[in-house]
């Protein structure tokens, strides 16, 4: 007995300071110790002034019997408390079942008739020597008890299948064992039996209780990693996602600059992009091809005619000066303006990689001719010397180049002649070892005076 004393006060004081049961919890599986607790000492006491006839005694005696039965009657009634917690939270009842309901109406009645009992002498009653008597209506206080027990295993039973087996077990065991040791004790008066069963099994809930809360917050704690594994691996796979969608782009963004900028140029603009950006180039070689007559041609062609002719033209064009490896810089109406040896290696092939293109050109025309309904000539200028080249503009920029190396390519191709190559005498020297010109002539050039000049 007092070893079970010493464990119920243990578990009522780790009840107080477990954080992990829910208030509710807490409250009915305290007051089950507590009341276990207390029963365990009045029948202590009840079995201690047994027969004490003095002042005390006579009290005590009293005061203990009456504390045996109505802590009894608390450890039902809190373990009624529980059930309906514990129904409520495992099997989401909105409402009370009407077996626990009625298991408190008996109890309370039980708790009137043990009141009455302490006037009338219906439970118990005691002699001159002050010693305890059953009473004839001691059957009442166990038939009672007994029905609310029946009422409660009924209730388990019913919403057992949302309930875990480890719970099951002890609070059948609550009700089977108690009432077994009452039936016992009915026939074998003297032995606490009865008290014994109601507070071993007080015990043996909560432990269970805290082995169910543990498995739930493992369980729990399982499934916050499952999670977080799984939004780990999505986190990764959007983290992958965004990242080539941002290869995706840089790569578009890198192509539209070398699409518009040669590439030394291009990775300095794509490093600083404030910064401007300016090369020189010693030894570039700039192409310019215009259509002959083409203000002529304007008025004889609708301007969407002109607009697809020309984009026609120009794509064609684009084409050929990437197999050739030549910087497109820009397109003004009919003029197409390109540059090859953008480079700051003065010793390079840019002539003859210009000239070469200036061929190109000249047989896409002829080719294009022989679908159009009109027949288009070009004038082709190529000069080769220093330049600069660089980024004109922050926002909507353009890549250009200047110097007298573009004056005079522009200057070769308006004094040019149709579906002619005309060189400066800078390029002839670089490709003169390559092709040879049987006509040359003096063309002047403002700033510059007379140059010589080639035709191809």
């Amino acid at each position: 007995m007092l070893m079970l004393q010493g464990i119920c006060t243990v578990i009522a004081l780790f009840i107080i300071f477990t954080k992990n049961l829910t208030k509710s919890r807490k409250i009915s599986i305290f007051c089950l110790e507590l009341s276990a607790l207390l029963i365990l000492i009045f029948d202590r006491f009840a079995y201690i002034y047994r027969g004490n006839v003095s002042t005390l005694g006579w009290w005590m005696v009293r005061i203990s019997n009456f504390g045996v039965y109505f802590f009894s009657l608390t450890i039902i009634y809190s373990f009624n408390f529980y059930l309906k917690d514990l129904l409520k939270s495992e099997n989401k009842l909105q409402k009370t079942p009407l077996s626990l309901i009625l298991s408190d109406i008996f109890l309370l009645l039980c708790m009137i008739l043990l009141i009455i009992s302490l006037f009338t002498k219906m439970y118990y009653t005691f002699d001159e020597t002050n010693h305890y008597h059953r009473a004839n209506g001691i059957y009442l206080n166990y038939l009672f008890p007994s029905v609310v027990l029946i009422l409660q295993l009924y209730c388990i039973l019913k919403y057992r299948k949302n309930l875990s087996k480890r719970i099951i077990i002890p609070i059948i065991l609550f009700i089977i064992l108690p009432v077994t040791a009452t039936i016992i004790q009915i026939f074998l008066y003297g032995l606490s039996l009865t008290n014994i069963a109601i507070c071993g099994m007080t015990i043996f809930i909560y432990i269970f209780e805290i082995q169910e809360t543990n498995d739930k917050i493992e369980r729990a704690h399982r499934v916050e990693v499952e999670l977080l594994e799984k939004y780990k691996q999505e986190l990764e796979i959007t983290v992958e996602k965004r990242n080539q969608e941002l290869r995706i782009a840089n790569e578009k963004a890198e192509l539209i600059l070398l699409n518009v900028l040669p590439k030394d140029l291009s990775q300095e603009f794509s490093n600083n992009p404030n910064r401007i950006i300016s090369q020189k180039y010693p030894n570039a070689t700039v192409l310019f091809t215009d259509i002959v007559d083409f203000e002529k041609l304007r008025g004889t062609m609708t301007s969407e005619e002109i607009e697809i002719m020309l984009n026609k033209i120009s794509s064609i064009f684009d084409e050929r000066a990437k197999e050739e490896g030549i910087e497109k810089i820009k397109t003004i109406g009919g003029t197409y303006m390109a540059a090859s040896g953008l480079t700051e290696n003065s010793v390079n092939n840019g002539a003859i990689k210009i000239l070469k293109f200036a061929y190109g050109i000249i047989q896409d025309i002829n080719s294009q001719n022989a679908l159009f309904p009109y027949n288009l000539q070009i004038r082709i200028g190529i000069s080769t010397g220093e330049l600069v080249a660089g980024v004109i503009g922050t926002t909507k920029f353009i890549f250009d180049i200047s110097g007298d190396t573009v004056n005079i390519a522009s200057q070769m191709e308006l004094s040019g002649k149709p579906m002619k190559i005309h060189v400066s005498q800078e390029t002839y020297n670089h490709i003169k070892n390559f092709v040879k010109s049987n006509e040359k002539e003096k063309i002047e050039i403002k700033g510059k005076g007379p140059v010589t000049s080639y035709y191809l």
